[in-house]
């Protein structure tokens, strides 16, 4: 299979104008969210060029957003994921391949909730449980739970 390069987010997608969009509308991830009805994180990982929208989704969040055909359109190509380290333990890689697609996303809504800050890693926890999904599949649920430290203006 072929993929056009002039679909991929990598090519064509502007996530800075994207955002400069929706923070002129003062429009919050979770209201873009709740207009397509996906989860915020994932809604913040498309808007950061991740993630795609499907095409009418896309054109949902472009006309919310106020977005030019070309920035609407950029919503629904595929992505090209390429911030990631390299790691060969598989279970290390897909946690650093969580990261890579979500971490902005995660940064950017932190920041929308909590202000301008970052997560401790010192005043932290970190649980890992085995839960059974839906199918009744065997999954893995990883809690993170850090201080949240503000910056300081001085």
């Amino acid at each position: 299979m072929v993929i056009n390069k002039e679909k991929r987010h990598g090519e064509g997608h502007d996530s800075k104008g994207i955002k400069a969009k929706r923070i002129a509308r003062k429009v919050t991830i979770a209201e873009v969210a709740k207009t397509v009805g996906k989860n915020p994180t994932f809604v913040a990982a498309v808007l950061n060029g991740n993630h795609r929208f499907t095409p009418e989704e896309a054109k949902k969040v472009g006309d919310l957003l106020e977005l030019d055909p070309h920035l609407t359109a950029a919503l629904s190509a595929f992505p090209v994921r390429t911030d990631f380290p390299n790691a060969t333990d598989p279970f290390k890689y897909r946690l650093l391949e969580i990261i890579g697609v979500y971490g902005d996303s995660m940064r950017e809504q932190a920041n929308e909730m909590l202000g301008d800050g970052i997560m401790s890693a010192i005043d932290f926890t970190l649980d890992m449980e085995k839960v059974t999904g839906s199918q009744g599949e065997a999954r893995c649920k990883i809690t993170l739970s850090g201080k949240w430290l503000e910056y300081k203006t001085f």
